[in-house]
């Protein structure tokens, strides 16, 4: 899977969270996990859009979120992962409910 970022961008986030290679794989390979399960349970309106297509409409912010939060547990810290997961959530909802 390629995340909408640059290779350089992807090795910074690596960098920035101690991650070797092996880890940095095994972080992207976890984030395809993730999005393979919510492309199975997608609405029926995008039934006929394959998945590539959809991950092609990710923006760098999520891959970034999701590289964070998996990186994280790849790096060893799953509490740290879950605190940004969680902030994360709050953050959507809070946006949501200002949108409504």
């Amino acid at each position: 899977m390629k995340l909408p970022v640059d290779d350089a961008t992807l090795a910074s986030w690596s960098a920035l969270l101690g991650l070797t290679e092996k880890q940095t794989a095994a972080t992207i390979d976890e984030i395809e996990k993730t999005l393979r399960i919510g492309y199975e349970h997608r609405p029926d309106e995008l039934r006929d859009t394959s998945f590539d297509q959809l991950i092609s409409d990710m923006d760098a912010d999520e891959a970034a979120l999701m590289f964070l939060i998996n990186g994280l547990r790849q790096a060893g810290y799953p509490a740290a992962a879950y605190d940004v997961e969680v902030r994360g959530i709050f953050a959507t909802l809070r946006d949501l409910q200002q949108t409504s």
